[in-house]
Formats: C-alpha cells, sequence, structure tokens
C-alpha cells in the first residue's frame, strides 16, 4: 500500500504543476475579506468567480500580461491575547501572460504558514509550499474552449521541541475543462477531475497515515449575461466520489474504508436597472450540498480504490439548504452600498446502526453590509484622469457550525494532530458537527489604480470576534498588488 500511494502521489504532484494558486490568494484582495459582497457584486457574474472555472477569465479579463503579488494574515487569539491560530500566505508570484480572448499561461507559487496551539498543548506549524500552472484557449468565437489545471500543496508539520512530524501533500484540484460559448448571452462547460490529500505520522515506533480524495469530481455550469445586459444568471452542478482510507499502528493495520457519494449544486441571479443617476442591482442565491458516507470492510491491502462489502447501516449523510437575497445601490458611480442575508438549515442523518440517535437539524444566518466609495469623483481634490482611488468598509455577522462551516472555507484545514490514532474520530458519523458559534467583523480597506489601471494596489485590514464555548479575537489583513499589460 505505501509504495503504491507514494507513486500515485509523486504523479499526481507532477500533474499539480499544471496548477492555479491557493485558494485563499486565488482572487484580488478586494474580494478575500470576509466582509465582501458574495452574490450582490455584478463584476463577480462570471464561471471564474462562481465556480472557479479557468475559462471564465476570457470573460472577465483582457491583459496581455498580469503580475500580482500579495499576502493575506489571519490570526485568532482568545480573550487573554495568547495567540491560537496564525495563518499567513504570500502570492510570489501570480503570473499570467496570453493574447487575450485566445490564450494564456497562468503560474504562480504561494508558500503559506499554519500554526494552532487549540490540537494539543504544543503549538503544532505547518509550512506548505504551493504552486501552479493553468494553460486555456479558445476559439476567436468562443464555440470552444478549453483549459487544463490542478492546485498542489507539500509540507511538513512539527511541534515545538518534538521529533516527530506529518508529511502532508496533496492536489486541491487537478481538472480540465471543455466550455462554449453557444450564444452572446450564455456560456457553458463540463469540468473533470479529482482531489487528493496524503497525511502520514514520521515516527520510528508509531504509524499512522491516510489517504482522503474525490475521484472522480465532475461538474457543469451555465454562465449567462453580458456588458450591459439588464440580468445576470450563474448556475453549477457538481457531483463526486469521496475515498477515505485509513491505516494505523506498527503494522499499518487496516480500518474500514469509508466511500460515499457527494452532490453540490448553486445558483445566483442579479438584476442591473438603472433611474437617473442611480442603478439598483437586487439578486438571490440558492444553494444545496450532500454528503453521503458509508463504511465498507477493508481489502487485503486497501491499496487501490478498490472496498470489500459494506457494513449495512454504518452510513450518514450531512446537507446543507442555503438560501440568500440582497441588494447593491450605486449612485453617479461615486458610491456603491450592499447588504445580503442569507440562511443556512443544516442536517445530519445517521443510519440503522444508531437507532437510538435522532436526527440532527440546525439553522445558521449571515448578513453582510458595506459600501465603497470612488474619491476620485470628488472634483475638489483634483485627481488626475489616470488615477482611480477608493476605500471600502463592511460589516458582516454570522452564526454557524464551529466544526462545519456552512459559508465559508477553514484555512487552518490541513493541520492534523501529531500523534497515533489521529483520524479515529472520523468512524462517529457526528464527528464534524460542531458547536454553534457566532462570528463578526468590521472591515476597512483602500485601493487605487495608476496609468489607467496599468498598476494596482488594493489592501485591507478585519477586525474580528467569535463567540463559542470560548471568546476570541481575530485579526485579518490582505495586501495585492498588481501590473496589467493590455
Amino acid at each position: 500500500m505505501r509504495l503504491k500511494i507514494a507513486f500515485i502521489f509523486c504523479l499526481a504532484l507532477v500533474l499539480a504543476a499544471f496548477s492555479q494558486t491557493a485558494p485563499s490568494i486565488d482572487i484580488p484582495v478586494s474580494r478575500l475579506s470576509t466582509a465582501s459582497p458574495t452574490f450582490t457584486d455584478r463584476d463577480q457574474y462570471n464561471s471564474y468567480d462562481f465556480c472557479n472555472s479557468p475559462l471564465g477569465i476570457f470573460k472577465k479579463d483582457s491583459v496581455r500580461v498580469r503580475v500580482d503579488c500579495g499576502l493575506r494574515y489571519d490570526q485568532w487569539a482568545s480573550n487573554n491575547d495568547s495567540l491560537q491560530k496564525t495563518y499567513l500566505a504570500w502570492n510570489v508570484p501570480d503570473i499570467l501572460i496570453g493574447k487575450p480572448n485566445i490564450a494564456y499561461v497562468r503560474l504562480n507559487y504561494t508558500p503559506t504558514y499554519s500554526t494552532d496551539r487549540t490540537l494539543q498543548r504544543q503549538k503544532l506549524s505547518l509550512p506548505l509550499q504551493r504552486f501552479g500552472l493553468t494553460i486555456a484557449g479558445q476559439t476567436p468565437s468562443g464555440i470552444f474552449q478549453f483549459a487544463l489545471r490542478g492546485k498542489g500543496y507539500y509540507g511538513n508539520e512539527t511541534t515545538d521541541g518534538g521529533t516527530d512530524t506529518r508529511l502532508i501533500m496533496g492536489l486541491e484540484d487537478l481538472s480540465a475543462t471543455i466550455g462554449s460559448r453557444i450564444h452572446e448571452l450564455v456560456t457553458i462547460g463540463m469540468q473533470g477531475g479529482a482531489t487528493a490529500k496524503l497525511d502520514t505520522l514520521r515516527d520510528p515506533a508509531l504509524h499512522d497515515r491516510y489517504f482522503v480524495g474525490q475521484i472522480p469530481l465532475i461538474g457543469w455550469y451555465i454562465d449567462f449575461g453580458k456588458e450591459g445586459f439588464p440580468v445576470a444568471s450563474d448556475f453549477s452542478l457538481q457531483i463526486a466520489t469521496h475515498r477515505f482510507v485509513y491505516a494505523v499502528s506498527r503494522d499499518y493495520v487496516n480500518h474500514d474504508p469509508i466511500r460515499g457519494d457527494s452532490l453540490a449544486l448553486k445558483w445566483q441571479s442579479i438584476g442591473n436597472f438603472r433611474r437617473d443617476e442611480i442603478t439598483y442591482c437586487p439578486a438571490f442565491f440558492i444553494g444545496y450540498w450532500s454528503d453521503h458516507y458509508q463504511e465498507f470492510a477493508p481489502t487485503s491491502s486497501n491499496d487501490n480504490l478498490n472496498v470489500g462489502t459494506d457494513r449495512t447501516g454504518n452510513d450518514w449523510k450531512i446537507s446543507d439548504l442555503c438560501l440568500g437575497i440582497g441588494a447593491s445601490v450605486s449612485v453617479r458611480n461615486f458610491v456603491t452600498t450592499w447588504v445580503e442575508v442569507a440562511h443556512s438549515h443544516m442536517g445530519l442523518d445517521y443510519g440503522n446502526t444508531w437507532p437510538n440517535l435522532a436526527s440532527k437539524k440546525q439553522g445558521y444566518d449571515r448578513i453582510c453590509i458595506g459600501a465603497e466609495a470612488s474619491l476620485h469623483e470628488i472634483t475638489a481634490l483634483h485627481f488626475p484622469k489616470s488615477i482611480e482611488t477608493f476605500i471600502r468598509m463592511g460589516y458582516f455577522n454570522q452564526r454557524e457550525n464551529s466544526g462545519i462551516s456552512a459559508f465559508q472555507s477553514d484555512e487552518f484545514g490541513p493541520i492534523n494532530v501529531i500523534n497515533a490514532n489521529s483520524m479515529a474520530y472520523r468512524y462517529a458519523p457526528d464527528f464534524g458537527w460542531g458547536l454553534d458559534q457566532r462570528v463578526s467583523g468590521f472591515v476597512l480597506g483602500p485601493g487605487a489604480s495608476f496609468f489607467n489601471r496599468l498598476i494596482q494596489a488594493d489592501a485591507h485590514i478585519g477586525f474580528l470576534s467569535k463567540y463559542a464555548s470560548t471568546n476570541q479575537n481575530g485579526l485579518e489583513i490582505g495586501i495585492d498588488c498588481a501590473y496589467n499589460l493590455k
């Protein structure tokens, strides 16, 4: 099993050279903040921002060369100011080269560094090297589009003063995408690929390793709208087969593999109505995902995607339905405000092995408000026409599940305890179901572009609070600089 998995991951990491950038740095810093608009921003209605399709770049960008450099930093501390978690990502750099509307190549290197003091007494440190390349092209009419992409990472997790480490490597995305602009208003696409992660404890006396992945992962999307059209809409559907393999102890005893199916769909639409010098953009969002987990008997070696007979009744399902409404309003291109309200209903259903456990149902909510002002539109400030400046501010407040966030991803997901039996908890159906927690924050940031957007700079700082079993304070910082050659 060890040699075969090692070979698979060596091959996968070679393919991951065809990759994009890390999730938290792949988009401009203006859309990284937790108080940014998610479905009321008209500029995000494209397949790139909506479902992370590399072909969406043909709709949202027309540069020949773009070089992005930046960073993202997050930290959480307890009320006594002792640091609990930190996350730092550097984008050094993200380079896009191509011919507008024909082809482009995107290269990146993004090292990240995370620490966590909440999982065990000593501080866990996980530096990851993230890297990749995206290749995309289309015919001049856009009737045929094609792209290859992956996202890979590699690192070693350590503790202060400890000798044991964990080797962590994986693929966040390895995929091929085909698409077609079948009408000036409609683009469709299909993606096929896989995700994978291998985590291995390095200890002479103890053995603990697991593999988790989605193979295959298939998705479809529809992007409707164009510049100047009063309505834009996006829809996506994704299905996947996921697999979890776990081995522990000196002789690598195989635990039951877990295999299941995942389904995710989402749809968002926005209007664009102008009256006098005011533009109104009402919007709505609906999303649904479900993950079904089934335990199986292990095979003789657990070194492939095969499984033994199913453990009847040892299955469970986690699902979530999310609805959102909101609107943005722009006045004379000087100030834009937005408000978004979302409700998420999450559930956990047990198999027949747990007849005495009732299904879990819980609702969560999120509200986000904000504004952006274009300072260069103020005549009294006498800005040159080649310069644009703005300032943003936003506030969000959400109630969520501390184990399974209904609204946003977790940068600290790859971190794991450095000891044996680290994954034994995954065999309890409610392993990921955490306590309710309230997260809120205020974010403020300036930005500017110079020489008719040849050079752009953007930044933000956020002050966050988290209320759960213990109260924590958070800090969020983002900086992004870009050079654009059209």
